[in-house]
């Protein structure tokens, strides 16, 4: 076995568009359970920023 200059291994496109997919399905996971979280927190301001126009 040959000397290998490099520890990447090779990667298809196909194996890197599935990586990205899964990190961005990540991301937008737990960003939209941050977001949730964050609009649970701040109710009572987001309801009174909300009653400024519709009021």
């Amino acid at each position: 076995m040959g000397y290998q200059s490099r520890k990447i291994k090779y990667k298809s496109r196909r194996e890197k568009y599935k990586q990205t997919t899964r990190n961005i399905r990540l991301i937008a996971i737990f960003g939209s359970i941050g977001l949730v979280v964050w609009i649970i927190k701040e109710r009572h301001e987001i309801w009174a920023w909300l009653k400024t126009f519709f009021y």
